[in-house]
Order: C-alpha cells, then sequence, then structure tokens
C-alpha cells in the first residue's frame, strides 16, 4: 500500500533498503491530460539513519509528491512534464 512520503514515519523506514523509482507522467501542451506515464528505476537506497531520512524529505520536494510502499520497500518519485506533445483530438480543436 503506498502512502504520501509525509505521512511515513522514520521508524517505519528504519534499518531498510529502498529502489527508488521515477514516474513521469506526460501531458499534452494543450489540455494538460495524461499522454502517457514513464517509469524508471532510478536506484536503491538504505535508511539507517535519521540522516538519510531528513535526506530523503529534502530530496522529495523537488519532485510533485513522493509515495512510499513500505511492504514492497519501494520509493515513487512523481513528477510531470511538457513534452512539447499534443493529442490529435487537441490539434483539431485549434
Amino acid at each position: 500500500m503506498k502512502k504520501a512520503l509525509q505521512i511515513v514515519k522514520f521508524e517505519e523506514m528504519e534499518k531498510k533498503t529502498f529502489e527508488v523509482t521515477l514516474i513521469t507522467e506526460r501531458l499534452c501542451e494543450i489540455c494538460d491530460k495524461k499522454i502517457d506515464t514513464k517509469e524508471k528505476t532510478m536506484k536503491t537506497i538504505h535508511i539507517s539513519n535519521r540522516k538519510d531520512y531528513d535526506n530523503l524529505l529534502t530530496r522529495a520536494k523537488a519532485y510533485d509528491h513522493t509515495e512510499v510502499d513500505i511492504k514492497n520497500n519501494k520509493i515513487y518519485f512523481h513528477n510531470h512534464d511538457y513534452p512539447g506533445e499534443i493529442h490529435p483530438s487537441c490539434i483539431e480543436k485549434l
């Protein structure tokens, strides 16, 4: 079960290794709706002390939102991107 990083306590993550995945939703330049989603496994991190946890909280601020799946030891950074692409249906509306 995924939970927002901000509500996950240090004690839940302590002494665990997590796989970090970046999820990027590519959005249409016209309607702001999702074109597609790309997932990329970035690295693994180990939360061994409070400093590691605080560093993760700081790093998470660079993304739209961050989720943690404690059961499966995964962290998901979510971002949006405007790649300069437009849905064909949006082009017809122009």
